[in-house]
């Protein structure tokens, strides 16, 4: 037999031992290495569930829940709390520092088409939505042998972000904090007032006046009270509550305690909560 022939065979058989014996040692390797990754976003997602808002702040820095209504909040905790996770597979790059494992939600509540509606309401409702399964995958990054998560924002746009539409209103229909549309939907106009004889303004000026008054209108009885505040070339100068108790027209009048209003652009803002709903136009002092 050809020597030759006999020294390549034995070499190639070394070679796919060689091969064999390291793919061997990487499966093993990679096996170690999905056990240390689950076993940290195991731990992270039980800190989750035990606490939605501030469980995760020791394995994602940057983890922050939208600024909510406290009835949304204990809504959406409450959806937290009736899911249930499984980590699926991982899969690692070439030199095992990456890993990607996919989680499985369960029984996720999908919030949609729920229009405003007292806590009661919205709880019924809530009630009736279907629950799905929701999976993302979640990247871990391997930084001087320790499994450090990437990024767990996803499980805000999951559990979270649906109930910030949600809108709650009062026992006589009014929301309980600003809803743009609501007021979009119901409020008419605002009208500038000569002070004195209280008869709408013609024109956008007045002389010296000892007393500013506008009115806004809507096209249905309120039950609000609102912040409104009087505005000097965009500087807030003077700040009333004004309650609208089942009327349609929010009368806004501002004093000068006995002297006159100086020269310059006023504007009046009504507004709820902090945000503001509508806006006069400029009036002119001179």
């Amino acid at each position: 037999m050809n020597k030759s022939f006999i020294k390549k065979a034995v070499s190639v058989l070394l070679l796919a031992s060689m091969a064999l014996s390291s793919s061997g040692c990487s499966k093993i390797l990679e096996k170690f290495a999905a056990k240390e990754a689950e076993a940290v976003l195991t731990e992270a997602l039980d800190a989750f569930y035990s606490d939605p808002v501030n469980g995760l702040s020791e394995y994602d820095d940057s983890f922050e829940i939208p600024d909510m209504l406290e009835e949304s909040l204990a809504f959406a905790i409450e959806g937290v709390s009736s899911s249930t996770y499984e980590l699926g597979e991982p899969s690692f790059n070439s030199n095992r520092t990456t890993a990607k494992i996919p989680v499985t939600f369960n029984d996720v509540l999908e919030v949609e088409d729920i229009s405003m509606g007292t806590e009661e309401e919205i709880s019924e409702a809530l009630g009736d939505c279907d629950r799905n399964d929701v999976e993302i995958t979640i990247v871990l990054k391997n930084k001087k042998g320790d499994w450090i998560i990437e990024d767990m924002s996803e499980l805000i746009d999951v559990f979270f972000t649906p109930y910030e539409s949600i809108v709650f209103i009062d026992e006589n229909g009014m929301p309980t904090s600003y809803y743009q549309p609501f007021f979009d939907e119901c409020l008419v106009d605002s009208v500038w007032y000569e002070p004195i004889m209280s008869n709408p303004l013609d024109g956008s000026s007045l002389h010296a006046p000892s007393a500013l008054l506008a009115v806004f209108y809507f096209d249905r009885p309120m039950y609000m009270t609102f912040t409104v505040n009087l505005l000097k070339s965009g500087d807030v100068v003077d700040t009333i509550e004004v309650v609208v108790d089942g009327g349609t027209t929010a009368y806004c009048e501002f004093w000068q305690n006995g002297t006159v209003y100086t020269n310059g652009s006023y504007t009046i803002e009504l507004t709820f909560g902090d945000s503001v709903v509508s806006t006069t136009d400029a009036l002119t002092v001179n």
